[in-house]
């Protein structure tokens, strides 16, 4: 790694965590065996993502599957709690990304994101050895449960307009009895309460879409799926809008109480729409040095909160009574809307929800690469081609919803809003340590961060602020738990499996 850091500045090499624990990890951080500045332009991307592909990129992984769900949740727990909810976690997630950016720029010799660190590989600088392989496998939890329920949503809503369209889909059948067979509805393949495994005719196509995406660098893959997906969703959030707007206004709008009956899937939701800051180390490594991180997450943050408030909103005032948890399900019912919103609810799902799918293979394979878990063939195998071998197997939403859900609302609380805060914390010690010392020189942290997340009214205030995030968030997660718990155990209500 020495030839590697050979051009760094003398002052970014000084280590800013200076313990035992810490620094026998910084020799063994990335393996000899991987050239970084080699790798730009091959394995990993190149530093070339500017401030609008910044935009377009944290945008894009904010607006996820969870979107679908956000209309149900208004109309169950009451337009308040929602989106004081919803405001909370564009905070947390808002923070959680700026400082583990933060902290991702204090490791020695990675001020400017030179040495491409990775999330996990950041666990093992300042936790060591043992946290980082169980983070290794929390994270792919979470990475992968986020991926397979984009590929059922995206698999299943293909499979709609195929049967929209040709009125039948086709399958092949693995279990109980392998056969092809065609179908005219979806619910065979997705709703069943039978076990059935299938691949279907949506899942193969949406495959082919997605697995030559996940091999491109993530630089690349910004400036060309990602690009065309913010496209996408701006044009079809848009006609969701006015539609919502001329049936609310042809029809009339139904009242959303304040206050609802029902939290559930108030907080699971959310952590699941805003689970973007496991995929910041990805990004900062592949920005170009002037790009500011506040700026991009800030602005990406408060753009999508007023996205979600209207989608949402507006959708809970036009539908009555939502009996699903996705709200394409209602946009493409033909009796209800005209035949351009019916195939924009189609499009929405293959322009705006299938190009996160790469995303997530994309940054396994970073992780497992640069942390030196595979070589470099295996990260793409495991990264790009594993997840579609197993994928098809949790299509049946009914079986499989609660597992996938309960993982989400478990790893991916933990690993988007719990780690980040605990990493800065664990950071920013010796900052703690120069400024309780009146004679030490403050001024040298100033100079090792790049990303300066705090106002400097907040500075002195910012490690209380860290804490109560992390308790507002372990609060929040605990009341959904436990009142999911209750619904499963006192009334055998299934809340997450919806």
């Amino acid at each position: 790694m020495s030839r590697v850091l050979a051009n760094e500045d003398p002052d970014d090499r000084t280590p800013f965590l200076a313990d035992d624990e810490t620094t026998e990890q910084q020799d063994s951080l990335v393996s000899e065996e991987i050239n970084v500045h080699r790798e730009r332009g091959q394995t990993f991307g190149n530093k070339s993502l500017n401030t609008f592909y910044s935009l377009v990129f944290i945008i894009n992984q904010i607006y996820g599957p969870g979107v679908l769900s956000i209309p149900i949740v208004f109309q169950q727990a009451g337009w308040l709690p929602t989106t004081l909810v919803l405001a909370a976690f564009t905070f947390i997630s808002s923070f959680s990304a700026t400082l583990l950016a933060e902290s991702l720029s204090l490791i020695p010799g990675n001020k400017n994101y030179d040495r491409h660190i990775e999330y996990t590989v950041a666990i093992k600088y300042f936790y060591g050895k043992k946290w980082y392989v169980m983070f290794q496998v929390f994270l792919n939890i979470t990475l992968q449960s986020y991926n397979i329920a984009s590929i059922v949503v995206c698999a299943q809503s293909l499979d709609q307009f195929l049967i929209y369209i040709f009125k039948h889909t086709y399958a092949l059948q693995l279990y109980p009895s392998p056969h092809f067979f065609a179908t005219p509805t979806a619910d065979i393949l997705y709703n069943n309460t039978t076990p059935l495994i299938a691949i279907s005719l949506g899942y193969l196509i949406i495959a082919a879409l997605c697995i030559p995406s996940g091999f491109l660098n993530l630089d690349d893959n910004v400036k060309v799926v990602q690009l065309g997906s913010f496209i996408a969703l701006v044009v079809l959030l848009g006609e969701f809008i006015v539609q919502f707007a001329i049936m609310g206004v042809e029809k009339g709008f139904t009242p959303v109480p304040a206050i609802g009956a029902s939290p559930a899937q108030l907080v699971s939701v959310f952590i699941f729409s805003w689970a973007y800051p496991m995929f910041i180390p990805s990004w900062v490594n592949e920005k170009k040095n002037e790009v500011s991180v506040n700026k991009v997450i800030w602005f990406s943050s408060i753009l999508s909160f007023a996205g979600y408030l209207s989608i949402g909103l507006l959708a809970a005032f036009v539908f009555g009574n939502i009996q699903t948890d996705n709200i394409l399900g209602s946009l493409s019912d033909p009796t209800m809307f005209k035949p351009v919103t019916v195939i924009a609810s189609y499009l929405f799902s293959l322009g705006v929800i299938a190009p996160g799918i790469p995303v997530c293979c994309i940054t396994t394979r970073y992780n497992l690469f640069i942390g030196h878990i595979c070589s470099k063939r295996w990260s793409y195998f495991w990264g790009v081609i594993a997840p579609w071998l197993v994928g098809y197997i949790f299509c049946q939403s009914r079986l499989f919803a609660a597992m996938l859900a309960w993982s989400s609302l478990i790893f991916g609380s933990i690993i988007n809003f719990v780690v980040p805060l605990m990493v800065y914390n664990k950071a920013t010690k010796i900052k703690r340590q120069m400024l309780a010392n009146p004679y030490s020189d403050s001024v040298h942290y100033s100079h090792l961060s790049t990303v300066n997340p705090w106002p400097a009214r907040m500075r002195n205030y910012a490690i209380y602020i860290v804490y109560s995030l992390i308790f507002l968030t372990v609060g929040l997660v605990g009341f959904q738990i436990v009142y999911d718990l209750y619904l499963e155990i006192a009334k055998g209500e299934s809340v997450l499996g919806n």
